[in-house]
């Protein structure tokens, strides 16, 4: 008799997990071969008690040559190794394969084990709230996508450590690590609802932003020349004033000269701080409007008044910002 059929009749189970695979073709001789190998090996490393490493061949061993024997014994495997939701899916599996060929006995049997492991169970449920499921959205348990009609189901998991992660387009994504060990636990995971990314200005934004900010600072630098010059006038005024000891409005020519000068001032330093806050509006205005959308045929222009000031005079000087 075959080896696996020989070990399965005698009851000798230790493996188990989720073999039910779709339609392929009929293994090989090689596959049969090596399957058998793997079974053998596998069923040594139960006997010594390392299970961790007999369960991969029994899986591997599936794979090839999928049989109801190996199935029992890699779902019992799969128990012995605390691996309770991949023992319980295996054997459900395996009590299946078992009526379809017509094997009674072992199909009662996996049936059996199957229901004595449903209380050992530990279940994980991933709740996506209405409000949080934006487009595109994503979740990822264990790394494998989680359909969304598996969103607020408890799944039955193996116990230990899951990792559930959350992504969807100019999101951040989200990641949530949570411990399940004890014996009948359902635990209730929320996804949150998940923050927009906060995305750099396009190139033109930026370039306007610095646009915004080096005029803005030429017409404040202007409100300070204007401040200078309000100085100047008030201290030339004063100056003026000793050329005029008995009346201030009948000077000596240095006092007339000193009284023009301070005028002079005064109205610069008036002219100066109209085109300086002039400047400054448009400063603030091209940095606040930098996210204003903009044909992308056109070019982005916008003139300013630049103040003007020298001894001769002041004025304004009209220039563009592309």
């Amino acid at each position: 008799m075959h080896t696996r059929a020989k070990l399965a009749a005698l009851g000798v189970v230790c493996a188990a997990a989720a073999f039910a695979t779709p339609a392929r073709a009929e293994p090989t001789a090689a596959d049969k071969a090596t399957a058998d190998a793997l079974f053998t090996e596998a069923r040594q490393l139960l006997d010594a008690g390392r299970a961790p490493e007999a369960c991969p061949k029994l899986e591997e061993s599936q794979r090839l040559d999928p049989a109801v024997g190996t199935a029992l014994n890699l779902a019992d495997c799969y128990e012995r190794t605390n691996r309770t939701a991949s023992a319980y899916i295996t054997f459900e599996d395996a009590a299946a394969l078992a009526r379809r060929t017509g094997d009674t006995t072992r199909a009662e049997e996996a049936e059996r084990r199957a229901q004595a492991l449903q209380p050992k169970l530990v279940r994980l449920a991933v709740n996506v709230p209405d409000p949080n499921r934006i487009p595109g959205l994503t979740i990822l348990r264990d790394g494998q996508p989680l359909p969304q009609a598996q969103w607020g189901t408890s799944v039955p998991v193996d116990p230990g450590e899951h990792v559930v992660e959350a992504k969807a387009p100019d999101r951040t994504p989200w990641k949530k690590t949570v411990q399940i060990t004890t014996p009948g636990t359902v635990e209730q995971l929320a996804v949150p609802l998940l923050s927009e990314v906060e995305l750099p200005p396009p190139p033109g934004q930026t370039a306007q932003r610095v646009a915004g900010i080096v005029v803005g600072s030429v017409g404040l630098a202007g409100l300070a020349v204007a401040g200078g010059l309000s100085i100047a006038a008030v201290t030339t005024d004063k100056e003026s004033k000793q050329y005029c000891p008995e009346d201030p409005n009948k000077c000596y020519p240095k006092g007339v000269a000193l009284r023009n000068e301070a005028i002079t001032y005064a109205d610069t330093a008036t002219v100066v701080v109209i085109a300086s806050g002039v400047v400054v509006a448009t400063g603030v205005t091209l940095f606040l409007l930098a996210g204003a959308p903009k044909s992308p045929n056109k070019t982005a222009r916008t003139w300013v008044l630049v103040p003007h000031a020298s001894p001769q005079g002041a004025g304004l000087v009209l220039g563009g910002v592309f």
